[in-house]
Parts: C-alpha cells; sequence; structure tokens
C-alpha cells in the first residue's frame, strides 16, 4: 500500500478563502489611492508590438507597478512573485489590478518559476520582475531576469520609478508608499536582449546602474 502524498515543503503560500471578503475592498481602496497620483513619464506607451519584454523595476516600487503597467504596455504582464505570506497579499492585489503571477524565488522554485514565465512569454505576454527581490540585498540586480531573457531572446524595459514624496515601511527594502496626490516620476529604457558573448555579470552591473540612476538611487 502506497504513502499518500506529502505536501511540498516549498509550496507558495496563500491568501485564505475568507480573507477576500476584505481584499476587494481593500484593494478597491488602492486603487483610489493610485487615482490620486501624478505620473509623468518619458514616453507615452512601450512599442511591445514586435514581441514580449522582461520589464524590471525596484522590488521598493512594485506599489505604483500595477499602475504603470497597465498604462504604458499592450501586452498582458505576468508578474514574479515570492512564495512568502507576504507575497501572497501581492498576488491577490495584482489579481484584483488586472495582472497574473508566478510564485518563485532564486531561493524557492527557481527552476520552476523560470519554466512557467518563459511559458507565459512564449505566449505572447510581457514579464515583470524585481531583480533584488524577494530579499535583497535592496538594489543589487540577480541574474534570473537575465536567464529568462536569453531563454526566450526578449529585450528589457527598464522601469526606474521615483517618488517625489513618499512613506518608507520597515522592510528589507524600506518599501516606499506614494504620499497621496504626488507627483511619480517614470523613465523607461529599452535595453537589448543579452549577446550570446557577453557575460551575465557585465550585463546585471549595466541593468543595476540603470535602475538605480531612473530610480533616483544615490550611487554606492
Amino acid at each position: 500500500m502506497s504513502e499518500p502524498a506529502q505536501e511540498p515543503t516549498d509550496s507558495p503560500a496563500e491568501v485564505p478563502w475568507y480573507h477576500w471578503i476584505w481584499v476587494v475592498p481593500a484593494a478597491m481602496a488602492l486603487r483610489l489611492w493610485l487615482a490620486t497620483l501624478r505620473v509623468h513619464s518619458n514616453v507615452r506607451h512601450i512599442d511591445d508590438t514586435a514581441g514580449p519584454v522582461v520589464i524590471l523595476l525596484w522590488h521598493d516600487k512594485l506599489f505604483t507597478s500595477s499602475l504603470i503597467a497597465n498604462r504604458h504596455f499592450s501586452r498582458r504582464i505576468t508578474a514574479l512573485i515570492s512564495t512568502s505570506k507576504d507575497g501572497a497579499w501581492l498576488v491577490a492585489f495584482f489579481r484584483v489590478m488586472g495582472l497574473t503571477a508566478v510564485r518563485g524565488s532564486s531561493n524557492k522554485r527557481g527552476a520552476a518559476a523560470l519554466i512557467a514565465l518563459t511559458r507565459s512569454m512564449r505566449k505572447g505576454n510581457n514579464a515583470g520582475i524585481t531583480p533584488d527581490g524577494p530579499k535583497g540585498p535592496v538594489y543589487k540586480f540577480k541574474t534570473g531576469a537575465i536567464a529568462l531573457a536569453r531563454l526566450t531572446r526578449s529585450p528589457f524595459v527598464v522601469m526606474g520609478i521615483h517618488y517625489q514624496r513618499c512613506w518608507r515601511l520597515r522592510s528589507w527594502d524600506n518599501f516606499a508608499l506614494p504620499v497621496p496626490f504626488s507627483r511619480v516620476d517614470v523613465e523607461f529604457v529599452q535595453e537589448p536582449a543579452p549577446h550570446q558573448d557577453e557575460a551575465d555579470e557585465a550585463i546585471a552591473q549595466r541593468l543595476e546602474n540603470s535602475l538605480n540612476r531612473t530610480s533616483g538611487v544615490a550611487a554606492s
């Protein structure tokens, strides 16, 4: 007689069904918060008609990512979100905002997440990645996004977000919440797909520098 299958220890955390009673109203309130922000960007629309792109932003700017992405990209976006409890709430919020998510990180379910994102991009969706997530170090570019771009032969779009005024949470990345009615500056930089002769470390450093510059991060 076979033993019953055991639940994988690295299964992503999920929001219990009964919490959706207040998740949806809370997400609607956040939508109203986002609607007060004055977003200024260097381009009105990103041309992703030629094929999917890998969108990059720092983890502390996730709060406004759905608002900006929905305004500037024509393709659907699949976001990479951590397997933690915090990630579960973020997935719930993104679902209400019209974005889908793949759960994983460099530490847990990394290979499975890479495969899922690759499949999503081959179906025509853009991918959204925070290369310093899910636990940092803050503003340090990990190479998972580069592996995805190599597999799909896709270019990058750096999405640098800078809040003129914000509150900071006491988290590993000092997660930022823009003050209602404040200004948000967004700078998009389109970068080519990784060249086969260029090392991942060199690409990561170039993209890290671009993200820091466009996000208003002081050089370390």
